[in-house]
């Protein structure tokens, strides 16, 4: 086992028979080949432990831990790079349903090692179904970069749905964020913390590959069970709480970090209208009116996605 690899993939996994596998021989087949994979099973009742057990007798690259008890998604997903990944200079989450092509982590690294400036490198995202046929890619979703941390945190309360946070990102960057916490929607306010200390890059090629499923936390409707998913110890009934305590977060980011002053009082600006806008779209029950607008206007307007490369 490499005790100081260039890159940890950490993979947090409950109950991921179904497609647990194919994860996983997606990032054995990496091009770029110096990296620890982290498997963290959150007591799987299925043959999730079975499987990790036998890549992990197969390829001394690979760590199986099994949690003792369901710890939650979000605890999870802390304790891979909380124990793992502050050894290499780049980390990765990896969902146990998602694929990326052998040539994700290279293209990558490629773009970190030349931006400094960069703190998240990403690529374009292909959205598959349970067979991995393709069904849809994200262009139309609006990125996360910015020339400002406040033009990229505009666009972090806005976007739709991103896969930004299962990009490559800087180890040192990583441990400067508080993490997922224990709230739905918490990796909104993950992502705001890493895109205040830096720049997100993108391999303008299709890497990632997202899976859409019944079994997936997007599928989830019932509000305290998505808390429930992201901590089991949290109590269900405070997700009605859930937009209060996200605003407190974004709050909490933007004084933080040594961002400045120009750009803290815009990035100030930018929460209070999210709150005020928010707040009415949520006591009418409007939906999400200006986001949808945003995004649609962003999807218009994109002119990166001239030169796509084919799928």
């Amino acid at each position: 086992m490499n005790n100081s690899p260039g890159v940890v993939i950490g993979l947090p996994v409950y109950n991921g028979q179904n497609y647990l596998k194919e994860a996983i021989e997606s990032v054995l087949a990496q091009t770029f080949t110096d990296f620890q994979l982290v498997i963290s099973d959150n007591a799987s009742t299925d043959a999730t432990e079975a499987i990790c057990r036998e890549y992990a007798n197969q390829d001394a690259r690979i760590i199986y831990h099994r949690q003792p008890v369901n710890i939650g998604c979000a605890p999870n997903f802390n304790f891979v790079f909380e124990q793992y990944g502050k050894s290499a200079p780049y980390f990765k989450w990896h969902a146990h349903d998602d694929l990326i092509a052998p040539e994700f982590l290279e293209r990558c690294i490629a773009l970190l090692d030349t931006h400094p400036e960069i703190a998240i490198a990403n690529c374009r995202a292909v959205a598959i179904n349970e067979q991995g046929a393709q069904i849809g890619t994200f262009d139309h979703e609006i990125r996360l970069s910015g020339r400002t941390p406040s033009e990229r945190f505009w666009r972090c309360l806005w976007a739709g749905y991103f896969t930004e946070h299962f990009g490559l990102q800087r180890s040192g960057v990583l441990a400067q964020t508080r993490l997922y916490a224990s709230f739905t929607g918490s990796d909104r306010n993950f992502a705001v913390e890493l895109v205040l200390q830096g720049e997100v890059g993108y391999v303008e090629e299709y890497l990632y590959f997202r899976r859409d499923h019944p079994d997936c936390y997007c599928r989830i409707k019932d509000e305290a069970e998505k808390l429930a998913f992201f901590d089991p110890n949290i109590r269900r009934e405070l997700w009605r709480l859930t937009g209060l305590i996200k605003m407190q977060a974004y709050l909490d980011a933007i004084m933080r970090f040594p961002l400045p002053l120009s750009e803290r009082i815009r990035c100030l600006r930018m929460l209070a209208e999210w709150t005020l806008r928010r707040g009415i779209e949520s006591a009418t029950g409007a939906g999400e009116k200006f986001g949808d607008q945003f995004r649609r206007e962003f999807a218009a307007n994109r002119d990166w996605s001239d030169n796509a490369q084919s799928l």
